[in-house]
């Protein structure tokens, strides 16, 4: 996991980055190895350097001399990186409002020492999400392992020749793996929901449920097992008040 801190004032840029490597070290240890935090005490520094996709997450002080943390965010996203996660670095929280353009994950005020416990939270449930989407699958094909991560899988069903099928946004990849060792790993992923006979959906992809189908979002129609359909809706919508 790649980290960006931005703040203008060296000590504040240092007492956050002091709390970010404690509640790592102490929430996610076996991970702690695989974090990589580099620090800003300029938004031009920043975004001279930046490239989408660079980051899973930034943090960044809102009031800036040069530039502020919300024009740097807003930038950003310009420049098409909608998926790095933004938490912004606050004195108060008159910048909620103009933070949901764009799409703030979070809030932090200062000083971080006396709003601790929002702090852990926070990043508790930001890195819980980029944990689970950087997760990967080792799939077997044609005596080749591909590494496919779970947030590129659509759906997993039967082929017309019997063999288990990985479908991706711009492959299919065609198994040796057994549906049942799919099965296996990929619905104790709560993202994964079995909805009919050998056929497993990313429910990130659905667009629409209807009485009988899912239908993803790329326009593939998926049947529901009317044997299953109470159960099927149940997790979905469940999936839906809590993703």
């Amino acid at each position: 996991m790649n980290i960006a801190i931005l703040d203008d004032e060296p000590s504040d840029l240092a007492i956050a980055e002091t709390f970010l490597k404690k509640f790592i070290r102490e929430k996610y240890p076996a991970e702690e190895s695989a974090v990589t935090i580099k620090t800003f005490t300029s938004a031009i520094e920043l975004l001279t350097n930046f490239a989408p996709g660079q980051y899973d997450l930034m943090i960044v002080d809102i009031r800036m001399k040069e530039i502020s943390g919300m024009q740097a965010a807003g930038i950003i996203r310009n420049r098409g990186d909608n998926e790095v996660k933004i938490v912004f670095l606050t004195n108060s929280d008159d910048y909620l409002l103009e933070g949901y353009r764009v799409f703030a994950s979070g809030y932090i005020l200062k000083p971080i020492a006396e709003h601790l416990d929002d702090f852990n939270k926070t990043f508790d449930f930001i890195f819980s999400k980029i944990f689970v989407e950087q997760k990967e699958i080792l799939i077997r094909s044609d005596r080749v392992e591909i590494s496919v991560p779970y947030k590129n899988i659509f759906y997993a069903d039967i082929n017309e020749h019997h063999r288990l099928c990985v479908h991706l946004p711009d492959r299919e990849i065609s198994t040796a793996m057994t549906y049942l060792e799919l099965q296996t790993i990929l619905l104790k992923d709560p993202r994964f929901l079995e909805c009919y006979h050998r056929i497993i959906i990313n429910m990130d992809y659905v667009k629409s449920m209807g009485k009988d189908i899912f239908t993803l979002k790329d326009g593939t129609i998926i049947p529901i097992s009317q044997r299953k359909f109470k159960e099927v809706k149940a997790k979905y919508m469940h999936w839906l008040a809590h993703r």
